[in-house]
């Protein structure tokens, strides 16, 4: 058995209705007041209000800030800190999607790091300044409104540096929620295509993991189950969002899939993509898997062959042809939700980069997340350039 590190993970309440609980969670946490974290689309469809009145029914105060945004700024997590510090709330509650959550993640760290931060990316996972003995005071409890990001159960929040253009990882196992309450009510009504982007993110989760290169026995079996359940759920869902029980599926897959501590490195690319040609998270880590796999086929032989079981390729055959069919299938796969590949999509974003410009636009990015170490074979050292060129354009030429 390989040896491995897990980090702990956040107290789960989950079922229909339970997001009503987030009140009296914080009540017995001896909580008193509340800064509730979101955004406008989620207040406006009014996911927000009978949280809150759960709050009012435990008789704690709350400030709402609801101007996250997409790829969270740097600048809004530092806003956010600010606010916990200023209105004295010693809990947070993230409701929303990923940048929500991890927003609301970053800033209950950043409220207690004691320096004056000048630049954030400073305190990035491959930055000089991050402790782990920073530490938040707020107690802190996430209520994801989507089923994809799994930011409710990571240690890591992914930030947008608004000077470099680029994400990076805030990471710190400090930032772990304390509850996390999985509500499938409250993705009763997103849209098909929003539906899938998520879905196909958990997706990549989940895949990462089991090819990854930190693959163990105690995150297999999960990843591997959350993969088999998104493969048959979301095309469900996808045709019939009022399908509850599909909801539920794919609510508890999105959350198993980022619960298992292994390394999601084909995020490093993905990240790059998504902030250098402005496409949705969910729709640049399922372009990056079919490479990965690919890339993978020979130090992940039997979590691959375990996929194409999943996916029913075959599974007879070198490690790299194996490795061909579980990655044309998972293209396929995507595909079917309307997803485009990449020149196709950097085009649709309005950028009409050739191949070398691609990667030559990608990579410092790439370098710039710790993710990037962990490929095998190695794409993250100066001799390894040739093998990070070779995946950029892998990438690039997915048909």
């Amino acid at each position: 058995m390989n040896s491995f590190e897990k980090n702990r993970l956040p107290h789960m309440v989950f079922g229909e209705g339970t997001a009503k609980q987030a009140g009296a969670k914080f009540k017995a946490m001896g909580c008193s007041k509340c800064l509730v974290v979101t955004d406008k689309g989620v207040m406006e469809v009014g996911l927000v209000d009978p949280i809150v009145e759960s709050l009012k029914k435990e008789g704690i105060d709350y400030v709402i800030y609801d101007k996250t945004l997409p790829n969270p700024p740097d600048y809004i997590c530092i806003e956010v800190a600010k606010l916990l510090t200023d209105e004295t709330c010693d809990c947070t509650l993230a409701i929303g999607g990923g940048s929500s959550i991890d927003t609301a993640k970053a800033a209950n760290l950043i409220a207690n790091i004691p320096d004056e931060i000048k630049d954030l990316h400073d305190y990035s996972a491959l930055g000089t300044k991050m402790k782990p003995q920073f530490n938040r005071t707020a107690k802190f409890i996430c209520i994801p409104t989507t089923s994809g990001t799994g930011a409710e159960v990571t240690g890591s929040a992914v930030i947008h540096d608004t000077k470099r253009n680029l994400k990076y990882s805030f990471a710190n196992e400090n930032q772990i929620a304390d509850v996390v309450i999985i509500d499938p009510e409250l993705t009763y009504g997103m849209p098909p295509r929003a539906t899938a982007t998520v879905g196909l993110d958990a997706l990549s989760h989940a895949i990462e993991v089991v090819v990854g290169t930190m693959q163990h026995d105690f995150a297999a079996p999960i990843a591997l189950d959350a993969i088999d359940r998104i493969r048959r759920w979301l095309p469900i869902v996808y045709k019939d969002p009022a399908n509850k029980e599909a909801r539920a599926q794919m609510a508890y897959a999105a959350d198993m899939a980022e619960s298992t501590g292994g390394a999601a490195n084909g995020h490093a690319v993905a990240h790059a993509i998504g902030s250098k040609y402005n496409l949705v998270h969910g729709h640049s880590c399922i372009m990056v898997m079919p490479t990965l796999i690919r890339h993978q086929a020979n130090t992940a032989p039997e979590g691959i062959r375990k996929l194409a079981d999943i996916f029913s390729v075959p599974t007879i055959g070198t490690n790299e042809e194996v490795a061909g069919y579980v990655a044309d299938a998972v293209l396929d796969f995507y595909k079917s939700f309307g997803f485009t590949t990449c020149k196709e999509a950097i085009k649709a974003s309005g950028f009409d980069d050739d191949k070398k410009t691609f990667v030559e636009n990608l990579i410092p990015a790439i370098l710039d997340d710790y993710k990037s170490q962990l490929w095998m074979p190695p794409i993250h050292r100066p001799e390894d350039r040739q093998m990070l060129v070779k995946v950029c354009e892998m990438i690039y030429d997915e048909e």
